[in-house]
């Protein structure tokens, strides 16, 4: 390999391990790096396709096409295998493309890094990580240009630092710095050996020296970084390298609220098959995900630290209630979360179907361990045992908190404080008066804490109170519990569990959301409930000392099975005892695809706001939110962001050209020969649309006989303008001002001519091309 080849390979790798440094640097956004695996696959695949179709001597427009064909290839086989075929996408492939990417536009718009790694924050990385590839490697080797190459990946770099947690940002700053300067000094040394800087035989040294040089200062310069850094004023204390990841660290993870989940990705996809769980069709329950149980007045959230789970775990239930057993095969399809539903509560795992699971006791939560999450994610199989409690109002004593500790009873009453005179909910996230008030009239007449529950339960099953309303989110901003309370009286579920605990903790009860599913729609021929994202659902549960956590349902047309006794509501789920919801659904008047759509369950509007559950910046904390968007949901504003993205970055060439060129306009408005140099250069650049390229070593007059030998046609302004320019060149005119005047118009003229002789799409292609950016030369 000669030294002309080996310097265009390093330059390849250098560049391609800049991408991956950027890519790696994302995992600021997120719980884990469950992402990089595939998202650097894709980012490699764009590095070598874009290689091979340059080295070819395809043109830039023919490796474009190449290179969105094998994108879609690559794309497909790595995010999508499950639903390719031939390595090709099919009509299941764009509908889960279009599924995740709803997912991650509402965890993007409703939460704060890290977030979980879903699958359609993959795919949006895979996307910008193939045209990373492909346009740094067309800047660098095909424009020719250093700056441009590394400019893509510094600005998803600076993206990453921006929205990202602070961990770790000293060692990618600096992973960063040296992927980017062995970029920088691979370019210079391939550029060397193509032009044969040195004399014939010597070039393989002096690219040695450069890298060796080069490579040497970029090493102090990064290794002072780190030296120096942390000793800088206002700079963090955190390690460079937190060895407690490399090391496992402590059990507890970050992870978000299915609830985010059931609010993009499964309403959208409402009729289609979450689950199906394989169980006695007389043991049908309320399949449970998880609970939330703090409150800050605005978002509801947790903290999770599970324990692996194999065969029988503990409980949080009183060992004297009578429970009934269910076994349950579970299989899921479309669920995107981490966590599995289950009857709650999980008293044994009989077979994980080959995934490492674990499970929370204090929150009945059961998940798929980080490092098994890909595999689950396409979907397996799973049976457990549950231990379901059957309770009865006289297993509950008059006081839910008697003899229960006071740390417990206080985590799971707490509130934020109450507003003062000047402070607003809303703004101060205090908990109102107001709110506390009104609870406490509607349970006046209660003896007992499960009568108050009982009766704040009932309160928001009065139809002449509160409207159960899918769309409340297209019509009303939800802001917090005293709006749905006093203002809109509008809502689905989140609303209704979220205010009815928010209110029972007001009155000392302790109480949590719980999420997860109703139980379906059963399959007489496969044996199974099947589980849809309309069953979606949230529901509160309060706890009794001596019992344990009961469910109550104040939804409107929600009601779980076999629990008549404590709620007095005979089971009931979209489709079954539901006929007052659909009715009120049926008469909003709203488009027919969001009318089909969201008819479909009781999962919320993806732009809904419920009071919160988001994920916030806090590590370890799991949340989910809902919040006002444009009300649209889906990946249609994912897809528009994108293009405005893309649009503002090409928008970006002509913008920077122009300031400089006013500000170049500026300097040299008092310099005749200055404006007519200037004058000249533009027009080289219009002349470059015809094919007509100026040679350095050409002086104006040869330039404008070359024109004339080589273009059959002539072109205004070009004699006008050589002549003005060689004049104020090389004479010494009476009014120096006019002719310079003269240039520009010319200058122009050539413009003119040379902008309307040449098709759209090319001169589109040269007011973008960035290198441009320079207006001189």
């Amino acid at each position: 390999m000669n030294p002309k080849q080996a310097s265009l390979l390093a330059a390849e790798v250098a560049l391609t391990g800049l991408s991956i440094a950027v890519m790696v640097s994302l995992e600021r956004l997120f719980v884990d790096t469950s992402y990089l695996g595939r998202v650097i696959i894709i980012v490699v695949a764009s590095h070598v396709i874009s290689a091979a179709t340059r080295r070819s001597g395809l043109s830039t427009p023919l490796s474009a096409l190449v290179s969105a064909v094998a994108f879609v290839v690559v794309f497909t086989t790595v995010i999508y295998p499950d639903t390719a075929r031939a390595f090709f996408p099919t009509i299941a492939t764009l509908d889960s493309l279009g599924t995740d990417l709803a997912a991650a536009w509402g965890i993007y718009t409703d939460q704060s890094a890290p977030v979980d790694a879903v699958r359609g924050f993959v795919a949006v990385l895979a996307m910008f990580g193939w045209w990373l590839g492909f346009l740094s490697d067309w800047a660098a080797f095909r424009l020719k240009s250093p700056i441009e190459a590394v400019l893509p990946a510094t600005s998803v770099f600076v993206f990453g630092a921006l929205m990202g947690v602070g961990h770790n940002g000293l060692a990618h700053g600096a992973i960063f710095a040296a992927a980017v300067g062995a970029v920088l000094l691979t370019l210079r040394a391939e550029r060397q050996a193509r032009e044969e800087a040195w004399a014939a035989g010597g070039s393989g040294r002096g690219i040695s020296t450069t890298l060796r040089v080069g490579g040497t200062a970029a090493a102090v310069a990064v290794l002072a970084g780190i030296l120096v850094g942390p000793l800088l004023p206002g700079a963090r204390s955190a390690p460079l390298v937190d060895f407690r990841e490399l090391t496992g660290g402590p059990q507890s993870r970050t992870v978000i609220s299915p609830l985010v989940e059931i609010s993009t990705s499964l309403v959208k996809q409402s009729n289609f098959e979450i689950f199906s769980v394989a169980v006695d069709k007389a043991d049908k329950d309320y399949w449970r995900l998880m609970a939330l149980n703090s409150f800050d007045g605005n978002v509801w959230r947790r903290s999770s630290k599970f324990d692996d789970i194999r065969g029988p775990v503990g409980s949080d239930v009183d060992p004297s209630v009578k429970r009934r057993s269910i076994t349950q095969t579970i299989t899921t399809r479309r669920l995107g979360n981490i966590y599995l539903p289950a009857a709650y509560e999980v008293s044994s795992v009989i077979d994980s179907g080959g995934i490492e699971l674990e499970y929370e006791k204090a929150t009945g939560a059961l998940v798929v361990k980080s490092k098994d999450k890909d595999k689950a994610e396409a979907g397996f199989t799973y049976t457990i045992k549950s231990s379901v409690p059957d309770y009865l109002p006289a297993d509950l004593p008059a006081d839910a908190t008697a003899g229960l500790d006071p740390a417990f009873v206080a985590e799971n009453t707490a509130l934020p404080p109450a507003c003062r005179d000047n402070e607003s909910p809303t703004t101060d996230r205090c908990w109102p008066s107001s709110v506390s008030t009104l609870a406490r009239r509607i349970t006046a007449g209660a003896a007992t804490d499960y009568q108050r529950a009982l009766m704040l339960q009932n309160y928001f099953l009065n139809p002449d109170l509160f409207t159960y309303d899918l769309n409340v989110a297209l019509s009303e901003n939800v802001a917090d519990v005293e709006d749905f309370l006093f203002v809109t009286r509008r809502g689905y579920c989140e609303q209704f569990a979220a205010t009815f605990a928010a209110m029972a903790r007001s009155l000392g009860i302790p109480t949590r959301v719980a999420v997860g599913f109703t139980w379906g729609d059963w399959d007489e021929a496969r044996g199974v409930y099947v589980v849809r994202g309309r069953n979606a659902h949230a529901w509160p549960e309060v706890y009794f000392a001596g019992a344990g956590w009961v469910a109550f349902d104040p939804t409107p047309g929600r009601a779980r099975p076999r629990d008549s006794d404590i709620t007095g509501l005979q089971e009931a789920q979209f489709g079954v005892n539901d006929d007052a919801n659909r009715q009120v659904f049926n008469s909003t008047d709203t488009a027919p695809t969001t009318s089909r759509v969201r008819a479909a369950g009781d999962g919320p509007d993806p732009g809904s706001d419920l009071s919160g559950l988001k994920v916030p910046a806090q590590p370890d904390i799991a949340t989910g939110s809902t919040r006002p968007s444009d009300g649209s949901g889906g990946s249609i504003p994912s897809a528009l962001r994108i293009v405005v993205l893309m649009a503002a970055a090409l928008l970006a060439v002509p913008a920077v050209r122009t300031v400089r060129r006013r500000r170049l306009d500026r300097r040299v408005s008092g310099v005749p020969l200055a404006r007519a140099e200037l004058a000249f250069d533009d027009a080289v650049s219009s002349l470059a649309l015809l094919g007509i390229v100026y040679e350095s070593h050409e002086t104006p007059l040869e330039f404008e006989r070359r024109i004339a030998t080589e273009w059959p046609r002539q072109i205004p302004g070009v004699h006008e303008l050589v002549r003005a320019v060689t004049v104020l060149r090389y004479g010494r005119p009476a009014d120096p001002e006019r002719i310079s005047d003269d240039a520009c118009r010319a200058s122009d003229e050539i413009a003119r001519h040379c902008h309307t002789s040449v098709g759209h799409q090319k001169l589109a292609a040269h007011f973008l091309d960035p290198r441009r950016v320079n207006p001189v030369g």
